[in-house]
């Protein structure tokens, strides 16, 4: 099954048979199963890089960390986080991890398990963080109705890293700040351009806004006649698919040109997926643009032929879905002897820090950065020499000195030539002076 493309995983609130599941999105069987994690907190499931598969638990403040390829958590380590988290994301490569307890935002470094900073500009639960694609920035969503944009490197240069007490902690300023919607954010989505591409929003209060997060404007808002859920942007991001209480997804085109800054969506100027009966939780495209997956509290995860609106194939869970994704297929799932390259530590649950306690970590990570041309440096190990190569060394050896004085031996044969050959040469002869004699004339008076 490594052969595969892309996966599904999936994880629902019945934690009976397992947490987590990896699925074949083309025949629906089990690939992978993650267990003793409890039931996996709402869109909370994430990897870091392609060592680890992370959960946060739903009635705990505990992490859950699996190797690709084992079903139990990682032995000998516990990640206890400060209280329970109703939000988490990782950065793409794993250095960084977020998660939203309360109003308040964590940041920590995961090589070294060192918390930057607590963020506390939200007035309510965070309901959702995501970092962007390039890892530089995440942005959080709160039950306040605030949408927040982050700098992670203004975060983690800040001063307080260093000695803070937490009184002080978390007052950052956030690179924009959303505050159009007047109910809780429920979810929102990121274009793959990151902070060159836009921000889609969706609400409590029944719309969805769309944000270019280049200069921080409006760019659209949607507005339903209906609840909404969950929210989704296709490969080439020309059509969003937002879902709702009832279990129906609405698809709307964002090519077609709108004639004011407020629409209101209905089945006229959009397409609708209907087959759900309950809330949808979870959206995503495969990265063929082809497949569009939903999960509901109805315990059904269903795959669409987006162009037919027409469901492929139905994976049922026993319980309700609580986080499902389309993902690259990653080999170490498959593989017996595999060895994380990630370091992981445990995570820091206090800033208050005591002068004699700093200590300075050299994390060493091992990873291969295809920038620069390798060079393969040969290791020196020391071996006791054998007979055979002791004479072999020898007849090197030999043949070097042969060679060597071979070429001396052409040196010098071609030294004395050009000598020769400088000294005989036609311009260094002398010639013989001509004799000039005195011509003595007279003359007649």
């Amino acid at each position: 099954m490594s052969n595969l493309l892309e996966v599904l995983v999936t994880s629902d609130s019945n934690n009976t048979m397992w947490t987590c599941c990896v699925w074949d999105p083309h025949n629906g069987t089990s690939l992978m199963t993650y267990k003793g994690g409890g039931t996996a907190e709402l869109k909370t499931l994430s990897f870091i890089d392609n060592d680890y598969l992370v959960a946060v638990e739903k009635a705990k403040p505990i992490l859950h960390v699996w190797p690709l390829n084992s079903h139990q958590t990682v032995q000998g380590m516990r990640f206890v986080l400060p209280g329970k988290a109703n939000a988490f994301a990782i950065t793409k490569d794993g250095s960084f991890c977020a998660a939203g307890i309360d109003e308040k935002i964590y940041v920590w470094q995961i090589a070294s398990g060192s918390l930057l900073t607590i963020l506390n500009r939200h007035y309510q639960k965070v309901n959702l963080i995501k970092f962007t694609s390039c890892g530089r920035y995440f942005v959080s969503a709160a039950g306040d109705g605030m949408v927040m944009v982050w700098s992670l490197a203004a975060i983690a240069t800040h001063p307080e890293v260093e000695l803070v007490t937490q009184t002080h902690a978390g007052q950052h300023d956030p690179v924009y700040i959303f505050s159009d919607h007047s109910l809780p954010v429920i979810d929102f989505c990121l274009s793959k351009m990151g902070m060159l591409g836009r921000l889609y929003t969706i609400s409590s209060d029944r719309s969805c806004m769309i944000y270019d997060l280049t200069t921080g404007e409006m760019l659209l808002n949607l507005v339903f006649d209906i609840p909404l859920s969950s929210i989704e942007l296709d490969v080439l991001e020309l059509n969003v698919f937002i879902g709702t209480m009832k279990g129906d997804i609405y698809q709307f085109s964002l090519t077609n040109p709108v004639r004011y800054k407020e629409t209101l969506v209905t089945d006229k100027n959009s397409h609708i997926f209907s087959s759900h009966n309950d809330v949808v939780t979870c959206l995503s495209v495969s990265l063929d643009g082809e497949t569009l997956m939903s999960a509901s509290n109805d315990k059904q995860l269903i795959l669409w032929h987006i162009r037919s609106r027409q469901p492929i194939r139905t994976i049922m869970h026993k319980g309700p879905i609580t986080n499902a994704f389309f993902t690259l297929n990653r080999p170490a799932i498959y593989t017996q002897d595999f060895k994380p390259k990630v370091i992981l530590h445990s995570l820091e649950r206090t800033l208050e820090r005591d002068n004699d306690d700093i200590t300075e970590l050299e994390i060493l990570v091992d990873k291969k950065i295809n920038f620069w041309p390798e060079y393969q440096e040969k290791s020196l190990e020391i071996v006791e020499p054998t007979k055979k190569a002791e004479t072999d060394v020898n007849k090197e050896k030999k043949l070097l000195k042969e060679e060597l004085n071979h070429l001396k031996k052409i040196n010098a044969s071609l030294y004395a030539y050009s000598i020769n050959k400088a000294l005989t040469s036609p311009s260094n002869v002398e010639k013989p002076k001509p004799n000039k004699k005195k011509i003595r004339k007279t003359f007649k008076s």
